[in-house]
């Protein structure tokens, strides 16, 4: 769409250590990635969409995550949730009881979620803290059945999103996030559909809702036992910082373990979370209706969780309530303080709005909106006795959202979904004041600057006590008179962005976006979509700070995004690695503040926290301004489009890593090495054994090193290799193990008959990620007969030329490939003395369970596929991979296989792999892909415009090129080599044009390397192009 497949934009073909080192127009290292000569494309809300989507594959749990097509990067993790102890905890929590209306003034819906504090270690030094389940052994006992239907003692629990960039399992901010997202896809499905996207957002819901539905426990008549809305425990998980797949037991993360307590918070009828249960009831009757279309059957289960779900969120409510009074509420769920729910209400009544549009039963709206008109208070109002009540007591008032629609208050969503029903003047009135809010000011603000026209007063819709029962549609809304008085609005920065909150400013302001074009689409007035896609442009880059705050966006970027999986470091410090070893595409950042500033750190929390309800509202976001200036015919229409064939795992390598001098480090498995103490009889050695695996990130526990020395002068004066003693100086790892685990020396081993040995250093049963280190010594014995220690230059040693005096186990100075290291016997880091590297002994390990594949002929639509037998394999599977899912196609025994029913001119992605052992292997690294042949096919290899002029106007300082036309071209377009990449300028030139003139008042001396392609039987001739470009200087 938009680009096609003529060259795809990959930011990972740019290294951290590159950038830094080029200096003057692109910068990483503690900064945002910014390339000033190349702005972003503020509205290109079709790549913002499609990489916001990547963010909820990042945060994926369980033991699925593995394989799932999405992240490489990305494992099975907290697969001991599977395994949750049934047994109470001790102990036990208190029942949260909700906020006065005071405290919701202090901090309504702000959320600490990964606040970046660590606390004192709580559940460490206490063994029985934090594990097992908030129910009574009374209530397991008479629910077991239903619990616990294997009888194993324990419930699976795997699954479900990680909250942030910590790994706990929130409720209410995870049930909001999938409920908003879903919304999103219910409003726009056009948009997500158009770019292909759908197939993606349909994954997360999937992924989210059959979690909700797992944890929902339901007796013999399908009512609800127990809900499991929490997971993890905040004040234990956030002292560790490291990726989720090294929380696992008996494993060290650096100097200590990162096996955070997993307990399980329930809401049960003995300990009620009625909030929780309606969020997860909202999420699920919202996916009823995405589903309801393609996947009856399923969409038919989610209802049925969703009924269920609001029926124990209503049955298990607890309230104070006196009629005319605000009431309080007693049934909310735990949090452990950092995301404390203010009362249900808002939840109740977003679950039953949308059991409203799945079932047309309107006592679900009677169960928001009901009032009491049989009493009356001495001003003749009557009181609500719905959900209501909780912001109107009475019909003699009504309500001003000054908030927005977010994890702790969604009376914003709500409105958005009751007014088109009830069609009331009081529902039309809160929806729309809350916009009037968001985007407008006073008349006498200077918005000059801001990018849009903001609204300077609120529309007039009557008295109070006029509005609960006075009937208007959508329609009658243009005519109403402006109110005499203006009214608050939203503070706004500088710029005019609209903050609400310091605190992930980004995540309230995009949600006010999406309920802005939810209105448009309902009420056909437009009004507020300059002020959302300003906002957006905001995002996207046009800001003070000069870079996109969604991580990946464009050429500038926020980088630094405070997320333990993304960062992987192996010291659990926030501050090692320097540059995120991976890019979590699509997370928006916690945003800037009133002053337009922000801070691009890791540890920042507040500037650059991302969590799943920063991106919820902005899928939706997107998704509606793509639907409304994306499309074709929109205002922003020439500048939307998806990355063609984009991979999330590109730069999953982790080769950008860089130490403090900008030098750069390796990843996976490598040894540093230095030396002390020279001595004309030995020599001291330090060997550092490094496991910085990132791809992902794992643990080893059998690990080798060798340090290869030689004996020649020695063997020259009579002497042999039992004159060779060794001393252990040091062991890291009995250290840090308290002498449990220990790393083992062996005696010389002879290599080759030129008087080479080396010694072996055994970790074995020490799972750990980070570095080890080990000291030695090498020496001489004494010789009996002279009383001497025979003389050894140790110089001369195959492993001793890189070895330097070093301090930092890090530097990277230190890192040799002369002491090798091997896993479960295989070579995996190093060369030999005899020049065998790691690479070679992957290459034949890989090429004995890996056929390569090779693709022989294909028609428009038909392809045949061939590979070379693997030794063991009983069979081979054919893979596809489409989506982002590789997916089985077939099994056979042969070495070769014809798909048939293609379609012309299609790309097709594909692998075999061998079953050996009785399984397949999961390396999918020897892909495929081949495109079928046009209906009408003909050759194009060689083939390319060739440029035959270029011509220059002094006047207005552009170029024009002219290339020779191409048989079969359908269209031609521009490629521009800049910044170190390749950059699409157009794909859109028509065939009967060969001639393209660029902008104006090009920069006078700057040189501009030019590709043009065409585009042939639906294929670009990228390739030929780029072998064929012109160079030109501009006077």
């Amino acid at each position: 769409m938009g680009k096609g497949n003529f060259l795809k934009r990959s930011l990972a073909s740019v290294s951290a250590a590159a950038m830094m080192l080029t200096g003057n127009a692109v910068t990483l290292a503690d900064a945002a990635v910014i390339d000033k000569e190349n702005p972003n494309n503020y509205h290109n809300y079709a790549e913002a969409l499609q990489l916001a989507l990547c963010f909820y594959d990042a945060n994926k749990c369980g033991d699925e995550v593995t394989g799932d097509g999405y992240y490489s990067w990305r494992n099975n993790c907290h697969v001991k949730d599977g395994y949750i102890p049934l047994q109470p905890m001790s102990p036990m929590p208190n029942v949260n009881k909700g906020k006065t209306d005071d405290q919701l003034q202090e901090d309504q819906g702000l959320g600490t979620g990964d606040d970046g504090k660590t606390k004192p270690n709580l559940g460490d030094t206490d063994p029985s803290l934090y594990v097992g389940v908030n129910m009574s052994q009374k209530f397991i006992d008479k629910n077991k059945k239903y619990l616990d239907p294997d009888g194993d003692g324990t419930l699976d629990l795997t699954g479900g999103w990680h909250d942030a960039g910590d790994h706990v399992k929130f409720g209410l901010p995870g049930s909001y996030s999938a409920s908003t997202v879903g919304w999103g896809y219910y409003e726009f499905r056009d948009s997500y559909k158009e770019l292909g996207l759908d197939k993606h957002v349909e994954d997360e819901l999937h992924w989210i809702n059959d979690y909700f539905m797992k944890v929902t426990f339901m007796d013999d008549d399908d009512n609800v036992i127990a809900y499991c809305y929490q997971v993890g425990e905040g004040n234990n998980d956030h002292n560790y910082w490291c990726p989720p797949e090294l929380q696992v037991e008996d494993t060290m993360v650096a100097s200590s373990s990162c096996a955070v307590k997993r307990p399980a918070y329930f809401a049960t009828e003995e300990m009620p979370a009625s909030d929780q249960c309606a969020g997860a009831a909202a999420s699920l009757a919202i996916n009823y209706l995405n589903f309801k279309d393609t996947e009856p059957a399923y969409a038919k289960k989610c209802l049925k969780y969703a009924k269920a779900l609001y029926d124990f969120a209503v049955k298990t409510h607890v309230e104070d309530w006196e009629p005319g009074k605000v009431p309080n509420c007693y049934s909310l769920g735990y949090d452990g303080g950092f995301y404390t729910s203010s009362y249900d209400y808002d939840e109740l009544a977003w679950a039953a709005v949308w059991l409203y549009y799945c079932t047309e039963d309107y006592d679900y709206i009677n169960d928001i909106i009901a009032v009491d008109e049989t009493t009356t208070n001495d001003k003749g109002a009557h009181p609500y006795t719905g959900y209501m009540k909780r912001i109107i007591t009475d019909t003699g008032n009504c309500w001003q959202n000054i908030w927005v629609h977010c994890w702790d208050t969604v009376w914003g969503g709500v409105f958005a979904k009751l007014a088109p029903v009830t069609n009331t003047a009081r529902d039309w009135y809160i929806f729309r004041y809350n916009l009037e809010f968001w985007s407008g000011c006073a008349e006498n603000v200077d918005s000059s600057d801001w990018g849009y026209e903001p609204v300077h007063g609120h529309k007039y819709f009557g008295m109070d006590d006029y509005l609960w029962n006075t009937e208007m549609t959508a329609d009658q809304i243009a005519d109403l008179p402006i109110s005499e008085t203006s009214g608050d609005f939203i503070a706004k920065s500088p710029k005019g962005w609209a903050v609400v909150s310091g605190y992930g400013s980004a995540r309230y302001n995009t949600a006010a976006g999406l309920c802005a074009c939810v209105y448009a689409k309902t009420t056909k007035d437009e009004t507020f979509l300059p002020w959302a896609r300003a906002q957006m442009e905001y995002i996207l880059g046009n800001n003070p700070m000069g870079y996109a705050y969604e991580v990946g966006y464009g050429n500038n970027f926020a980088s630094h995004p405070h997320h333990r999986a993304s960062h992987c470091s192996a010291t659990q410090s926030m501050d090692d690695p320097i540059t995120q070893v991976h890019t979590l595409w699509g997370a928006l950042v916690g945003g800037p503040d009133l002053k337009d500033h922000h801070e691009d750190v890791t540890k920042d929390y507040i500037y650059n926290e991302v969590t799943d309800d920063y991106n919820a509202g902005f899928c939706g976001d997107l998704a509606g301004l793509y639907h409304y200036y994306g499309r074709k015919g929109g205002k922003d229409a020439k500048e939307n489009h998806i990355i063609e064939n984009f991979d999330m795992s590109s730069n999953a390598k982790g080769f950008d890593q860089i130490d403090e001098d900008g030098n750069p480090l390796p990843v996976g498995y490598f040894v540093s090495g230095g030396k002390a103490q020279e001595k004309e009889d030995g020599i001291q050695l330090k060997v550092v054994l490094h496991n910085r695996t990132v791809d992902p990130p794992r643990f080893e526990c059998d690990v080798k090193a060798r340090y290869f020395f030689n004996i020649k002068e020695l063997q020259d004066k009579g002497y042999d290799i039992d004159y060779i003693t060794a001393r252990i100086d040091y062991d890291q790892v009995a250290g840090y193990s308290n002498n449990k685990s220990h790393a083992v020396l062996s005696d010389p081993v002879k290599y080759d008959n030129k008087g080479t040995y080396y010694v072996e250093i055994t970790w074995k049963d020490c799972k750990f990620y980070g570095s080890r280190v080990y000291q030695f010594a090498l020496t001489t014995k004494m010789d009996p007969d002279k009383y001497v220690y025979p003389e050894w230059d140790s110089s001369n040693d195959y492993s001793y030329p890189d070895l330097v005096s070093f301090d930092d186990d890090n530097a990277a100075e230190a890192i040799t490939d002369k002491i090798t290291l091997y896993a479960d016997g295989k070579l995996i880091w190093g060369t030999e003395p005899n020049g065998k590297t790691a690479a070679d002994e992957t290459s034949s390990n890989t090429e004995s369970v890996n056929p390569t594949v090779k693709c022989d002929s294909t028609t428009s639509n038909s392809a045949k596929i061939s590979w070379n037998k693997v030794s063991g394999a009983t069979k081979y599977g054919i893979f596809g991979y489409e989506k982002g899912t590789w997916k089985k196609v077939t099994e056979l025994t042969g070495t070769s296989y014809t798909f048939s029913s293609l379609k012309p001119s299609k790309s097709y992605k594909i692998a075999v792999l061998a079953f050996v052992n009785g399984k397949y292997t999961s390396d999918f690294s020897k892909a495929l892909t081949f495109t079928t042949k046009s209906e009408s096919y003909e050759d194009t290899t060689g083939v390319y415009p060739e440029i035959i002029k270029v011509d220059y106007s002094e006047d207005y300082h552009q170029i024009r090129f002219t290339w020779k036309p191409v048989k079969g071209a359908t269209n031609y377009g521009i490629a521009v080599y800049l910044a170190g990449k390749w950059r699409v300028q157009t794909t859109s030139i028509s065939s009967s044009t060969y001639s393209y003139t660029t902008p104006k008042n090009l920069t006078p001396g700057k040189t501009y390397r030019v590709a043009v392609a065409a585009k042939v039987n639906g294929t670009w001739t990228a390739t030929e192009s780029l072998k064929h470009t012109a160079t030109v200087t501009v006077k």
